[in-house]
């Protein structure tokens, strides 16, 4: 008799385990798992900051956060320290990134993969009203700004600059937009070079009210420019950018890319890729610098593809 009370007591005992271990997976089963983490640099903000928003509506799933990186050389930086994972750059400056000045690379240098080459971004060069500037020589003597240290403005400015051989009076890095206006207006400046999604905006009217024009960067000495700078490429600033503008004017850019970590993982990378084109055409609408974006060119990024971003360049070839 002991023993058969014996027995159903370690029965009743197993039971009772089995049943507390089946609430506790339910219980786990229901508590959400943390979505995983994408952090994207903020550098070329009026770029990063539209896909951004993008990606938030677009891939739920994943917890994207803003990552604050002033330029190309802060967003590898951050992707070689694990910091950022997804950001925008100049391509000249991912190129020595990966490979190096002499085409040798470290194992850090490793970690920047390409997903997606973007179309060149602009270099305007914004001129005061009645100064008399009708060409990039004309610059010779002139109060000159630039955009910060590291940007594109700043980094081509100074090289058409220098291709054109131009002593300018000075030469001065801004920090904004107003800071430019101002110059203009008050005639402490005489020029200034922009990149090319800096569209006219309030900041910018008291200067065009006032005269301010674009001037072309074209003729054989940006040919000998693209030879010494391969990233550097023939551009436009399209019709009716302020009104008035009623030309297409010649100018140059630098190509633009998106990095992202080597480790990112290849489903996620995918996805960013698919939902940047799948975006393309609102977002072209909504921000200046993707109306040029050539789908076709978007593999050649300047560093390998990450694994995810050529499966969906392979995929959307092959459904042609």
């Amino acid at each position: 008799m002991d023993r058969k009370r014996l027995v159903i007591g370690l029965a009743t005992a197993v039971a009772g385990l089995a049943g507390a271990a089946g609430v506790a997976c339910r219980g786990q089963a229901t508590v959400a798992s943390p979505r995983p983490v994408l952090r994207i640099a903020t550098a070329f903000s009026p770029l990063s900051s539209v896909l951004t928003a993008e990606y938030r509506r677009r891939l739920p799933t994943l917890d994207i956060r803003s990552q604050p990186a002033a330029d190309s050389d802060a967003v590898i930086a951050g992707i070689e320290d694990g910091s950022v994972d997804l950001g925008v750059a100049l391509a000249d400056v991912a190129y020595l990134a990966h490979w190096g000045a002499d085409g040798s690379r470290t194992a850090t240098q490793d970690r920047i993969r390409g997903v997606t080459l973007l179309q060149p971004l602009p270099q305007y060069l914004l001129v005061r009203g009645q100064s008399g500037i009708r060409q990039v020589p004309d610059l010779r003597g002139r109060n000159v700004a630039v955009g910060p240290t590291g940007s594109s403005s700043s980094t081509l400015g100074l090289l058409v600059l220098d291709a054109f051989q131009i002593t300018a009076r000075t030469v001065v890095h801004l920090n904004t937009r107003a800071a430019a206006a101002a110059g203009l207006k008050d005639r402490s400046l005489d020029a200034v070079f922009l990149p090319g999604y800096v569209y006219p905006d309030e900041v910018m009217h008291a200067a065009l009210r006032d005269g301010a024009y674009f001037v072309p960067i074209d003729g054989p000495v940006v040919d000998r420019l693209r030879l010494d700078h391969p990233f550097v490429r023939r551009t436009t600033i399209p019709r009716e950018v302020y009104p008035g503008q009623d030309r297409i004017i010649p100018t140059v850019g630098i190509d633009m890319v998106v990095l992202c970590q080597r480790d990112l993982n290849p489903s996620v990378v995918y996805d960013l890729t698919a939902q940047l084109f799948s975006a393309y055409p609102r977002l072209s609408g909504v921000e200046a610098t993707l109306r040029f974006l050539n789908p076709d060119e978007a593999p050649a990024t300047p560093i390998p593809l990450h694994p995810g971003a050529a499966r969906y360049f392979r995929e959307r070839e092959l459904s042609r």
